[in-house]
């Protein structure tokens, strides 16, 4: 994760967009790895249908979401932190349901083709031991028996240690310009890219 948002007010809105809607939404989409002993070290957590996934997010997840600790978008905020670019949007994601930059007008055929997709994150001591390639043929089994064909997900683009690990599972970067040519590259938006995989 981009370590621009590990710090509040970025954080905590951050636990609303990849985390919270998920086990509020999807418990079944989502793994957590315990060290043995009760202590979770690690997560997958995802939708096999993002569409559905989106819809139930905005009729039922944004609805209850505390806007003290997330202020609407609309609304200013007496606090210059929450008022930053990266925060404000932040805010309009957690309520606008945007989980997926496959989302959006002319991007239906990637959708269909990878309606699934994922957040995964392990404790470093627990990196580079088999367990994040064990989360991701679990969470992958579980959305193929839900219906998915395709998983996506996205990552920070300089994250190369990420990009082999994906790549090592099947993933390949989206073929799609997603960002409308300002980078000249497919598969990128910001400073993101998005890998997709077929199952």
């Amino acid at each position: 994760m981009d370590s621009s948002v590990s710090q509040d007010p970025a954080r905590t809105i951050g636990s609303y967009l990849w985390y919270k809607a998920y086990v509020s939404l999807t418990p079944s989409t989502c793994f957590i790895l315990d060290d043995g002993h009760g202590r979770a070290v690690g997560y997958i957590i995802g939708t096999a249908d993002t569409v559905g996934f989106a819809e139930r997010w905005r009729s039922t997840f944004a609805p209850i979401v505390d806007p003290k600790l997330v202020p609407p978008p609309e609304e200013t905020v007496n606090d210059p932190a929450m008022e930053t670019e990266m925060v404000r949007g932040l805010r309009r994601a957690v309520y606008g349901a945007e989980c997926s930059v496959f989302q959006g007008e002319g991007r239906e055929d990637l959708l269909r083709r990878f309606p699934a997709h994922l957040h995964i994150n392990l404790l470093p001591e627990f990196q580079r031991r088999g367990w994040g390639p064990a989360l991701m043929q679990t969470f992958v089994q579980h959305v193929k028996a839900l219906g998915a064909d395709g998983v996506h997900l996205g990552m920070v683009r300089g994250n190369h240690g990420a990009r082999r690990f994906y790549e090592r599972l099947g993933f390949g970067l989206c073929q799609e310009v997603l960002d409308g040519g300002i980078s000249g590259e497919v598969g990128r938006e910001g400073e993101a890219i998005w890998l997709v995989r077929e199952i």
